[in-house]
């Protein structure tokens, strides 16, 4: 029994990502039901039994027991500012037809269509955000009334109240699979809702997978978790061929994909473009990604007269993605804090040389890349200007990743991830 919330095509970062590759390669040795908000065509997993809710069926809920549920719960509808959420679109449209629909089901005069309605919005999380957790933890719980599952296995903090839910309910073994933490993306000190969620249910937990030793410290270190628990499985990526396409500037293009938050490192993104442009001028920085730092971004590169050095796309897609990746000559990744990074693995399958903080769990695995503490923009210009002119510099970070790309699978994680399932199932 899984349950995820980011799932191809309604995703906003590489949780979505991560939790696709996951389950393809996971589904031709495992029988996987997942529990996803938003559910649309089956993009090739026919295998996998994929519950969207907002196709639940009358048969599936019990509309009056949920009710019931929800009133006992006394949370209050409310709102996060859309200025402040990081888990917005910068272009997001708050819906306040949502406030109601969570009001009628709490007082039982909810309708089935009022549960489609609120889990069939495009935006992956928005502003009633604790008000679909809540739901999606009850409604996860009900359709795992069966049994019908060895382990529960959930996908970061959204999904972990229902993970919890349906252990007590079953008694089943359930794993949380940290793939961020809310001190990476809130400051290591902290200490609010989403972390009082995550702690609780790691401490509930039977077993934690981390998507890199740099989380497993982390966990251990700002939680207090046992570590003998954890187990670390590295992210992957699914083998493909890629081309090379030329772009029309005459300038040299430095990438960057992400959510545009301080978790991230936008301000020293900004810092180091300023230094690279003094010494080698013919370079622009494209900037693919929105959040609660876009207009802080956008305006800061403006007061430091760089507005014509850099490129706000905004949200892309997968195959605008992919068309950018084609073309650009250097990645760049300063985050303060990175659970892993799963767009090095991506830049460097379109033979791209990476700069990236050493504060992520792509550096354990990508050596065949140029890495900094996430302050140091001396050094992140260094590099990036060093790429930028020197072709076989380039040229021999470029093989070094290409080796190393060979293991980091989703297969691969998989397996690992497997053998978790076994020997929990066996206990």
């Amino acid at each position: 029994m899984m349950l995820g919330w980011e799932f191809p095509p309604l995703f906003s970062g590489g949780l979505g990502v991560a939790t696709y590759g996951m389950v393809k390669a996971m589904s031709q040795k495992a029988r996987i039901r997942l529990i996803i908000p938003n559910g649309g065509p089956t993009q090739g997993l026919e295998e996998v039994q994929i519950k969207g809710l907002n196709k639940l069926t009358a048969e599936e809920i019990n509309l009056e027991r949920l009710a019931h549920s929800l009133a006992a719960l006394g949370v209050e509808v409310s709102t996060v500012p859309l200025t402040l959420s990081p888990y917005h679109h910068i272009n997001e449209e708050f819906r306040e037809s949502d406030a109601e629909y969570f009001q009628l089901l709490k007082s039982g005069k909810g309708t089935l269509e009022n549960i489609q309605a609120i889990f069939s919005g495009k935006e992956v999380y928005g502003s009633n955000i604790f008000e679909k957790i809540g739901l999606y933890s009850h409604l996860a719980s009900e359709l795992a009334r069966d049994g019908k599952f060895d382990v529960i296995h959930a996908h970061d903090w959204i999904t972990f109240p229902g993970g919890v839910k349906i252990k007590a309910n079953s008694g089943k073994p359930l794993i949380l699979h940290i793939h961020s933490l809310e001190t990476d993306r809130s400051g290591t000190d902290c200490r609010n809702r989403i972390y009082d969620l995550e702690r609780e249910a790691m401490l509930a937990a039977d077993r934690i997978i981390a998507v890199s030793q740099y989380t497993k410290d982390q966990i251990m270190q700002h939680y207090a978790i046992n570590p003998a628990k954890i187990s670390v499985v590295h992210n992957g990526i699914d083998p493909q061929d890629v081309k090379r396409t030329n772009h029309k500037l005459k300038d040299k293009l430095v990438v960057f994909l992400g959510r545009l938050t301080h978790q991230k490192g936008p301000g020293f993104l900004i810092e180091t473009a300023e230094k690279v442009v003094k010494v080698y001028p013919r370079v622009k920085f494209v900037v693919a990604g929105t959040g609660d730092q876009f207009s802080h971004a956008l305006q800061s590169s403006a007061y430091k007269k760089l507005g014509s050095k850099f490129i706000f796309t905004g949200f892309l897609s997968k195959a605008k993605v992919n068309q950018l990746l084609s073309m650009a000559d250097v990645y760049f990744l300063p985050s303060v804090s990175e659970p892993f990074g799963l767009s090095v693995l991506e830049a460097a399958q379109f033979q791209v040389p990476s700069v990236i903080s050493k504060q992520s769990g792509a550096a354990e695995v990508m050596k065949g890349t140029l890495q900094a503490d996430f302050w140091d923009t001396d050094k992140y210009a260094n590099y990036i200007h060093a790429l930028l002119k020197y072709g076989v510099l380039k040229k021999e970070l470029v093989a070094k990743t290409q080796g190393e790309l060979g293991l980091l699978t989703w297969k691969n994680a998989a397996e690992k991830i497997l053998e978790i399932y076994d020997k929990l199932s066996v206990n």
